[in-house]
């Protein structure tokens, strides 16, 4: 590690330890960290050959990013040809691999301090020595986290890079000065901040795992009012009733201005707007396996009754309102919406905690509205009866 600032610098299992309310007051957002023996004694829970398999899928975002004698090349899956695509330095980068491969989750478990609707996918890559995908900058949060092998990663301050790309699917920066150069091993994790450029280099055969975040722009919420709008929501027309005599009729008047504005501001403001905020956050692009036989309000019901558990499928992350400030009492999975009332709220907390769930799980029995979202999760793939 060249990196002489210790700000950089935090080692989770000597010297200053993780510390998540630190870690959110000086790091988050602000500046990059490297976070050396983050997992302890850390075991791959997937190797190539389970990356690979997932490549040739073709409802699976996948990729091979490859350098030969100077030159890169992008080969976008599903991949049939990994003799021709693996050729030169190459890496394989799969995105949502935690919506496939539920071996991943104990990777996300402990990032929990931030809210799940922020967190957007986990992207595995496996490289081969002298790999990677060039200096770049992201417009995301990701942790970074090492598995197998070994790689250096620098990192440098943001600034006005010039932005080069030597293949249409590849936006890379011409260079930067690092603040951080450090070679990661198994369990380290270095935290790289919107904005940041920087650039990974494999020393060793090596797996890695982007814990990588979402953060909406002002098209992506407006796209949530306009499907609010659509719906037939708050969708309103300007009125102008009373209006005042004007000089000329090619002037346009601020308080006009100001009117259409304000119109726009209501519909933010209300509460189809929240909703249809909520549904946009829970949207995780996750793919749907509805059940080929649908079960009944009955059966689940009585399976519930005698002890079968159920859990979510890999990559879900359902959100949960409590009914308090302003926000409705509901639970949010994958867009969809469904409404509880208080005396359900334990009852839903659990099923939003990601938690085996069963009978026993709470003292009062379940209302005919928690199986009944029960059944429809099941149905809709989101749930599943979880394995002994």
């Amino acid at each position: 590690m060249s990196t002489n600032d210790k700000t950089y610098f935090i080692d989770a299992q000597t010297g200053t330890s993780f510390n998540t309310e630190i870690f959110l007051k000086h790091y988050w957002q602000q500046k990059p960290v490297i976070i050396k023996n983050f997992f302890p004694n850390f075991a791959d829970p997937i190797d190539e050959n389970d990356l690979a398999g997932l490549a040739q899928e073709s409802d699976v975002d996948a990729r091979i990013i490859s350098n030969r004698q100077g030159n890169w090349h992008v080969e976008q899956g599903p991949i049939s040809d990994f003799e021709e695509a693996c050729r030169g330095k190459w890496t394989l980068l799969v995105q949502g691999v935690d919506k496939y491969v539920p071996d991943v989750a104990p990777i996300l478990a402990p990032f929990s301090f931030v809210p799940d609707w922020r967190l957007d996918d986990l992207m595995v890559s496996f490289s081969t020595t002298g790999a990677g995908v060039g200096a770049h900058i992201d417009q995301y949060d990701v942790f970074l986290v090492q598995g197998k092998g070994k790689r250096r990663w620098r990192v440098g301050k943001p600034a006005d890079y010039k932005e080069v790309c030597p293949h249409p699917k590849l936006r890379q920066i011409e260079g930067f000065e690092p603040v951080i150069d450090v070679t990661c091993e198994p369990g380290d994790v270095v935290y790289v901040p919107p904005g940041w450029p920087h650039d990974g280099a494999t020393i060793e055969d090596s797996l890695t795992y982007s814990v990588g975040y979402r953060a909406p722009d002002n098209l992506q919420l407006a796209e949530s009012l306009a499907m609010m709008l659509d719906k037939g929501a708050r969708n309103y027309r300007f009125t102008d009733a009373g209006r005042a005599i004007q000089s000329s009729s090619a002037l346009v008047n601020a308080s006009d201005i100001a009117a259409l504005k304000q119109q726009l501001i209501d519909a933010i403001n209300s509460e189809d707007f929240t909703l249809s905020l909520l549904e946009a956050m829970s949207e995780q692009g996750v793919p749907e396996f509805p059940l080929e036989d649908e079960v009944t309000l009955e059966q689940i019901s009585n399976e519930f009754a005698a002890g079968i558990s159920f859990a979510p499928a890999p990559g879900i992350r359902a959100l949960i309102c409590d009914g308090k400030r302003g926000l409705p009492r509901a639970l949010y999975v994958n867009g969809s919406q469904f409404a509880f009332a208080k005396s359900d709220q334990e009852w839903f907390e659990v099923l939003a905690s990601g938690a085996v769930l069963n009978a026993t799980c709470c003292q009062d029995a379940p209302s005919f509205t928690f199986l009944e979202t029960l059944t429809t999760l099941v149905n809709n793939g989101y749930w599943e009866w979880a394995e002994d």
